[in-house]
């Protein structure tokens, strides 16, 4: 059942390729299968906070083993032990996969990789953090007479909770910048799914051609970018749009391919292949791959 699973997220993931924008770049760029409605937060929440709380105990090990969070030397004990340092692997291992979880599924929900990027790093900083938090605060009322200072980083002959503290505030500072970035990248994404979804329904469409495909020598991670002119006819006069496209190195749609394009009076166009007609892609796979220098 995983393995089904997989190759239909491989598919589906294969089928939004390429992936093309008349407004957007990058990791902004935005996709919304025919069919599925525009993305929700609620279904992630329930993964983000498991990611989240697996991150939170794969750090407990290093912020009490190594960073002077230990709230007592016994529990330094104990997170410094093989066998908790065995346990803390794995789960790291495990936290990696259900990071991973978070970033396909807020994909499938908003298809932009901008938020479910920050969706993960949410995960692991706000993870990372509050184990950091939950130690310091603890570490903290275990002895309520030792004061708090910053200059024993430097002074100190062990390694001093003040560390712990510094590392966590960088977590800590980390969460909360993705917390104010995510809330706008989710209504962008929420805005052109819309614009999709009304497009589709109300909107007018056109066949068109690819006439030009241009390659920026740019990647987004290993996927080459774009730009592309698409050549369509209205009222028996020819008219041409310019897009962005993101796409894998065998699926790069060659010139003449056959487009569909959605506008409507509000000026919104959207452009994509035309799932009606089989398409052509460069023969040459190597030709945009990324180079490994």
């Amino acid at each position: 059942m995983a393995k089904r699973d997989a190759a239909e997220d491989q598919q589906e993931h294969i089928e939004t390729l390429p992936l093309f924008s008349t407004t957007d770049t990058g990791g902004r760029m935005t996709v919304l299968r025919p069919g599925r409605r525009v993305g929700r937060v609620a279904p992630l929440l329930p993964w983000l906070l498991a990611a989240a709380a697996l991150w939170a105990l794969t750090g407990s090990v290093p912020f009490g083993a190594l960073l002077g969070l230990a709230p007592t030397p016994a529990i330094g004990m104990l997170l410094g032990h093989p066998v908790t340092l065995g346990v803390a692997v794995v789960l790291l291992f495990v936290a990696i996969g259900v990071t991973g979880g978070v970033y396909s599924r807020a994909v499938e929900q908003f298809g932009q990789i901008r938020v479910a990027g920050l969706f993960a790093m949410l995960a692991v900083a706000g993870g990372l953090a509050a184990d950091a938090g939950v130690l310091l605060l603890w570490t903290l009322t275990s002895d309520p007479w030792r004061p708090f200072d910053l200059e024993a980083i430097a002074t100190s002959p062990t390694i001093p909770p003040e560390l712990g503290a510094v590392v966590g505030s960088g977590f800590a500072l980390w969460a909360a910048i993705v917390l104010l970035r995510l809330p706008g990248s989710i209504a962008h994404a929420r805005r052109r799914q819309a614009d999709f979804e009304r497009l589709r329904v109300e909107g007018s469409s056109f066949t068109g051609t690819l006439t030009a495909v241009s390659f920026a020598n740019t990647w987004l991670f290993n996927y080459p970018m774009f730009t592309v002119e698409v050549g369509y006819i209205v009222d028996g006069a020819p008219r041409v749009v310019s897009a962005r496209m993101r796409t894998s190195a065998d699926r790069v749609p060659v010139v003449g391919s056959r487009m569909l394009v959605l506008t409507d009076d509000r000026g919104t166009t959207h452009v994509e292949l035309d799932p009606s007609n089989g398409a052509s892609f460069e023969p040459d796979v190597r030709k945009y791959a990324p180079s490994d220098g």
